[in-house]
């Protein structure tokens, strides 16, 4: 693909300028081809300490979208500068012992005196500071840029493979079935999903994993990889995560065994970096597999396998290398044995269509097996052998599984993905909400309509963000502490911890009402279809309503999807309206209809 040189506009931008834009959400980043923010702080130091000193700095790259409407300037390369560059500005950590003094420019100190940013001490001093905030980034900006171009660009500055580890290069602007699947899937389960692909740069601390001494996003030791022992933490920094799912989707996908070799995953991925030999028919015959089995279906049987298998784990009470090894395998990582029990797994829940009649029992036929799992060692895992110990571990499980009688999907592969709303609401919160239950928090408790009409209004005010618009309304988490141990108090209900959110559950209130669950969801169901919310969201969300297992809670889930119009309830519109940290309904003024109705042209 040729690129027009005159596109191409260079220029210097001071850090301030730069930081303003940041404050103003004037950079994006695209997930589909970006990577995390992976950068240590020695590495964040030791830039920001070259800008101090004066020295050349790498050049960033910029597009200009040319459908932006705003302004807004997407990240090809740089992003890693940019964070460490704003994140220093923010006070997120010193250098040389010190921290950047917030009163050196205007937007800082705005910051400082709203108590959005807190100064820390010691403090820079003012003569660095001053110097920082006038150095001229380097910035290359590619204008009027499409999608399609941008994938390019970023594909061929990092060709070299130096910053990139081989399968970020794989991924990178990679858009057939199989690698979205692998994309989306990977990111469920490290918990650094979104609903969307497009983010402002402000956003990725919350979905990034933590580096020592940075706290934000996601802790590394928590990782569901690193946590039982399978991967290390270097290894999720170079994305080897995508590398295992993508291994393992490409044998669930082959009715006849694979490998697994390097040479396949560039196939599956149709690389073009610098590589000969990339086979073609491989990439059109793994692309064309998951098409078959559609990519939503791949991702629920990946789920449910995982699932599966983490109910196992908290069952077990151990990380995953424990439970195959006694010593933990020595704190050595344990990736194939994983996919040998991951697969076999899969096999008796999807592919028999079987559930685990007796957790206890496969949990001591593991137990310490790992040892007994013939396993090739090496770059190459050959076919034969791969195939040979997955039918080792079926034979050793089989037995504690039973025929599925009344299959459910959505109330097993919940688990996972009700963590990723959790997580995603922390970057979107416009279109999350939270409540504890439709039961009043009193010493007698009954059915609270008042909380019913919130959580209705609340759906029109999310599908009112604009047409397609996707959100949720998740009952069964408080959103509040308090409200946990008063529900704690009153029902004798133990929260489950996740990410700073207290999950209680509904199952408390049918018991309360004298109903089962069944009925308890009926009721709530028959209550949506006499509301007053507009035709067609109340029969979108009636459909769309779920009861979903999270551990031993469950959870009712109301989806919402923004319409072709915008949707009342009780004859009022609504919208989504305050800070970041705390959204309420707004009744539409009706000055303000052709503002909302503009959002759905």
């Amino acid at each position: 693909m040729a690129i027009n040189q005159q596109e191409l506009v260079v220029r210097g931008e001071q850090v301030e300028r730069i930081f303003i834009n940041y404050t103003d959400k004037k950079y994006i980043v695209n997930r589909r081809y970006q990577r995390k923010l992976i950068w240590t702080i020695e590495e964040k130091q030791n830039f920001i300490d070259s800008i101090i000193k004066g020295f050349p700095v790498p050049i960033i790259l910029l597009a200009n979208p040319k459908d932006s409407q705003d302004g807004s300037l997407e990240i090809i390369d740089g992003m890693q500068r940019m964070d460490a560059i704003t994140s220093f500005l923010g006070n997120a950590f010193p250098v040389e012992g010190s921290f950047f003094d917030l009163n050196t420019f205007a937007t800082t100190k705005d910051l400082l005196d709203r108590g959005i940013i807190e100064q820390k001490a010691p403090v820079m001093t003012r003569d660095k500071c001053l110097s920082i905030a006038s150095y001229p980034i380097p910035l290359s900006i590619y204008e009027f840029a499409d999608g399609e171009s941008v994938d390019e660009v970023f594909r061929r500055i990092n060709s070299g493979g130096r910053q990139l580890s081989r399968q970020e290069l794989r991924s990178a602007g990679s858009t057939n079935a199989f690698a979205d699947c692998v994309r989306i899937i990977s990111s469920r389960i490290r918990g650094d999903s979104s609903n969307s692909n497009i983010l402002f740069l402000n956003e990725m601390k919350d979905i990034s994993i933590t580096n020592r001494e940075l706290s934000y996003g996601i802790n590394a030791d928590n990782v569901f990889w690193v946590k039982n022992g399978i991967l290390t933490k270097d290894n999720l920094r170079q994305s080897r995560d995508e590398e295992l799912v993508a291994d393992i989707i490409a044998y669930m996908l082959y009715e006849i065994p694979v490998a697994s070799r390097t040479e396949l995953f560039d196939d599956y991925y149709g690389a073009t970096f610098p590589l000969e030999g990339v086979s073609l028919e491989r990439f059109n015959l793994v692309d064309q597999a998951i098409r078959r089995r559609n990519p939503d279906l791949v991702d629920s049987d990946y789920q449910r396998t995982h699932d599966t298998l983490v109910l196992l784990l908290a069952q077990a009470g151990i990380p995953f290398s424990q439970l195959l090894f006694t010593d933990g395998n020595a704190g050595n990582p344990v990736p194939r044995y994983f996919q040998v029990v991951f697969l076999a797994i899969h096999d008796l829940v999807v592919r028999k269509g079987m559930v685990i009649a007796d957790r206890a029992g496969v949990i001591h036929a593991l137990s310490n097996r790992g040892k007994d799992i013939a396993i090739q060692e090496g770059g190459r895992w050959g076919a034969e052998n791969r195939a040979g110990a997955v039918k080792n571990v079926i034979g050793q499980i089989q037995q504690y599984f039973e025929p599925d009688k009344n299959p459910d999907p959505a109330k097993v592969h919940w688990v996972t993905k009700l963590q990723n709303l959790l997580t995603n609401s922390k970057t979107e919160q416009s279109a999350y909400d939270f409540k504890q239950g439709f039961l009043e928090l009193s010493e007698n408790p009954k059915f609270d309509e008042m909380s019913f009409d919130k959580i209705m209004e609340t759906c029109a005010a999310i599908s009112n963000i604009h047409k397609g618009s996707k959100g949720y309304v998740i009952v069964g988490v408080p959103d509040k502490v308090e409200t946990a141990l008063r529900i704690s108090t009153l029902f004798s209900v133990a929260p489950l911890s996740f990410g700073g959110f207290q999950v209680t559950g509904v199952d408390h209130e049918a018991k309360h009402l004298n109903k089962n669950m069944d009925q308890y969801f009926q009721l709530i169901t028959d209550k949506i279809k006499s509301s007053e919310l507009s035709e067609p969201l109340k029969s979108y969300v009636n459909s769309h309503m779920k009861c979903v297992s999270y551990f031993d809670k469950t959870i009712f889930v109301f989806e919402i999807e923004g319409q072709a119009q915008p949707s009342l309830y009780k004859r009022k519109y609504f919208e989504r309206q305050g800070t970041q940290v705390m959204r309420v309904n707004q009744e539409v003024d009706p000055e303000n209809f052709a503002a909302l109705f503009s959002r759905f042209r």
